[in-house]
């Protein structure tokens, strides 16, 4: 897919990525994100982030581990999909807004933590589209 078209399969394919990702972190599950990334993947999160930064490649998985063993946070990430475009070299890119809650105790207050632009850009690695680069920029954060 070397053109500017996008199949109407591969857009829901490669949005199915994106949504799965949160999905799986607000299930428990975060470890099994790893496999949604490419090998040479990236995950950075920007300033206003908790922890500003980029996680490369073999570190995502430990990454997720980690984030999986956290048992006391409570999460649920609202993600509207705003745009997809093919680039020219055939990779997706698409821009979600995400309205994060999230708790650290067994109170569970539901009210939104951050609201953030994520900026996605997926491959197709190994018959499947993957993740090669996620940009978290956080607009707003509840202080």
């Amino acid at each position: 897919m070397a053109d500017s078209t996008l199949t109407i399969e591969d857009r829901l394919a490669a949005g199915d990525v994106v949504r799965r990702f949160f999905w799986l972190v607000d299930h428990g599950r975060a470890a099994e994100t790893a496999a949604l990334f490419a090998r040479d993947a990236s995950l950075t999160f920007g300033p206003g982030s908790p922890r500003p930064g980029t996680i490369a490649s073999a570190d995502i998985g430990p990454a997720m581990v980690a984030r999986q063993a956290q048992l006391n946070v409570t999460t649920r990430h609202v993600l509207t999909e705003a745009q997809t475009a093919v680039n020219g070299d055939g990779s997706i890119a698409i821009s979600s807004l995400l309205t994060l809650f999230r708790s650290e105790d067994e109170g569970r207050d539901s009210y939104p933590v951050s609201v953030a632009d994520i900026e996605d850009v997926l491959v197709r690695e190994d018959g499947a589209w993957r993740i090669k680069t996620r940009t978290i920029s956080p607009v707003f954060n509840r202080a």
